[in-house]
């Protein structure tokens, strides 16, 4: 793992470490978050990068007495390329979420595990040497979609959360695959 990426987590868990002095959230319609933590390259992808980073901003949104809740989120990953090769990968997202509640959690202290589902817009960005003409760089706009799950875990006035998913991005030819292992805190 890269220092850059060993940074990016220290400062995700001590942002949600950081108590926050907010009214409860499930009384709201409305609701912010933060999520960062390890992101783990697949396939393709895999053979040219090293495990990365991600930060990601969410805003949710639950409808009335709804059981689900809608995600948007910002996201950023950065990926290293191995040894061989001369470049890095970047991605940023904008991608729309639903999520399903796996039980209820009425209480402080409560735990309540969830699916998650959606898909986006990612910007997926390669920027390097090249071999002849120095500094290059080259982006595509691409559709993708993320499955996955997560556990809440409701304390004094906000919600800390873990979550994995796995993300597909349909790209020309190929798809680059990868798996965000996050962590984050919900005001």
């Amino acid at each position: 793992m890269s220092i850059r990426a060993i940074r990016a987590l220290c400062a995700v868990g001590t942002f949600a470490l950081v108590p926050a002095v907010v009214g409860a959230q499930d009384a709201r319609p409305i609701s912010v978050g933060v999520m960062g933590g390890l992101s783990l390259p697949m396939g393709d992808l895999a053979d040219g990068v090293e495990s990365g980073y991600n930060i990601t901003g969410n805003i949710y949104f639950r409808p009335g007495t709804s059981r689900l809740t809608f995600r948007g989120d910002v996201g950023y990953e950065s990926f290293s390329a191995k040894a061989n090769l001369p470049f890095d990968i970047n991605v940023l997202s904008f991608t729309g979420n639903v999520m399903f509640p796996l039980g209820s959690m009425v209480a402080e202290g409560g735990i309540r595990p969830y699916l998650i589902g959606g898909g986006g817009l990612y910007r997926i960005k390669a920027e390097g040497t090249g071999v002849a003409s120095g500094a290059e760089s080259d982006a595509s706009n691409d559709l993708g979609i993320a499955v996955g799950g997560g556990v809440e875990f409701k304390l004094a006035g906000f919600t800390t959360f873990g979550e994995a998913r796995f993300v597909n991005v349909f790209g020309d030819g190929a798809s680059s695959r990868w798996i965000p292992v996050t962590f984050g805190i919900r005001f």
